[in-house]
């Protein structure tokens, strides 16, 4: 039965569907753990285990380091 704009709201009937709507907010971007921050230095866990540090070195050049996590 299509959804009839004389019996309530939209969202009132895909609730009565039990369809799973995303809530604004909720984003497909990871979610990675801050281990360490400072100004030359940054150093994250992404949803796999790495471990990812940027950092600057004295001559203002700027590295990325990875720690591969193989458990």
């Amino acid at each position: 039965m299509p959804w009839d704009p004389e019996q309530g709201t939209f969202g009132a009937y895909m609730r009565s569907k039990n369809v799973q709507v995303r809530p604004v907010g909720w984003t497909w971007a990871t979610r990675d753990q801050v281990l360490a921050d400072t100004s030359a230095r940054r150093t994250v866990r992404d949803q796999c285990g790495n471990d990812v540090t940027e950092r600057t070195d004295e001559q203002g050049r700027e590295h990325r380091d990875v720690n591969i996590n193989l458990r």
